[in-house]
C-alpha cells in the first residue's frame, strides 16, 4: 500500500476517534466537575487538536513517499502525498462524526443547541436574538452539519498544511 493510502487511513481514524473520545471525555469531566466550559468550546478544541494528528499524518505520508522514491521527492509529489491524507482523513472523520451523531450519540445535536439556548439566556440575549442564532446552531451541530464541517474543514486545513509542508519536504536542489 502506498504511503500516502496508509497515513491517511491511519490519521484519519486517529483523528475520528480523537474527535470523538476527547470532546465525550472532557465534556463528561466539564459536566462531572461544573467547571462552566460552553460544550461547544470543548468540541471546538477537540476539532483544533485533530489538526495536529492531520499533520503528524501528512508529514509522515510525505517522508514516507520520499522514502519510497529513494530520497528524492519534488514539491507536486510532496504536496500529493499529504493531499491525499488530507482527503482520506476528511471521508473518515465524517464518517466518525456520522456514526456518533447516529449510533453512539443520537441526542448530540439537542443536547448542544440546548446547551447554547441556557449560554444565550444566561448571557442576556433577547429572545428574538436567541431564536435568529439557534438556527444557524440547529444546522451547526446537526449530523449533516457535523460531516459537511469535517469533509470540509479537514480537506482545507489539509490541504494548506500540505502547500506549506511540501515547501520543506521536497527535495533541496543541489548546484
Amino acid at each position: 500500500m502506498k504511503p500516502s493510502y496508509k497515513s491517511g487511513i491511519i490519521t484519519g481514524i486517529g483523528a475520528g476517534l480523537f474527535a470523538i473520545g476527547a470532546f465525550s471525555f472532557f465534556n463528561w469531566l466539564n459536566t462531572k466537575n461544573s467547571w462552566g466550559i460552553q460544550p461547544a468550546t470543548i468540541r471546538g478544541i477537540s476539532g483544533l487538536l485533530t489538526v495536529l494528528i492531520q499533520a503528524i499524518g501528512i508529514y509522515f505520508s510525505m517522508s514516507g513517499t520520499k522514502k519510497v522514491l529513494n530520497g528524492v521527492i519534488t514539491y507536486s509529489q510532496s504536496f500529493k502525498a499529504g493531499f491525499i491524507v488530507a482527503v482520506i482523513t476528511a471521508l473518515i472523520t465524517a464518517f466518525c462524526g456520522l456514526i456518533y451523531c447516529t449510533l453512539i450519540n443520537p441526542g448530540y445535536a439537542d443536547y448542544m443547541v440546548n446547551e447554547a439556548q441556557k449560554a444565550m439566556i444566561a448571557s442576556g440575549k433577547s429572545s428574538k436574538q436567541i431564536a435568529d442564532e439557534l438556527i444557524g446552531i440547529r444546522w451547526e451541530f446537526s449530523t449533516g452539519g457535523q460531516i459537511i464541517q469535517a469533509l470540509v474543514a479537514q480537506t482545507f486545513v489539509g490541504t494548506l498544511i500540505s502547500l506549506i509542508m511540501a515547501i520543506f519536504i521536497k527535495t533541496q536542489k543541489t548546484v
